[in-house]
């Protein structure tokens, strides 16, 4: 019997902010502080997240800093499913 499973995709829960001053979108990531995209739209904001996520993992590993316990298991091609949290 195999006792791996695969994962099909990570949901990772994000905040949406429309910027009056700057007349944009941010989008963070609740799990990774500091972690934003912005966009004039919503889509171009949600569209950046993923990569954005995907850079400030990959600099805190090189840099040998910490990474969230959610994102140990985060493989290169594993696709993103993001969860709109409203607080």
């Amino acid at each position: 019997m195999d006792s791996t499973a695969a994962i099909d995709a990570m949901t990772i829960p994000i905040t949406v902010d429309f910027l009056e001053e700057d007349q944009v979108y941010q989008v963070s990531c609740l799990w990774l502080p500091g972690c934003h995209a912005w966009g004039e739209t919503l889509d171009e904001a949600v569209r950046a997240i993923p990569g954005n996520i995907r850079a400030m993992i990959e600099a805190r590993r090189a840099k040998g800093a910490s990474i969230p316990p959610q994102f140990s298991h985060l493989s290169d091609d594993q696709p993103f499913n993001l969860r709109f949290v409203t607080q």
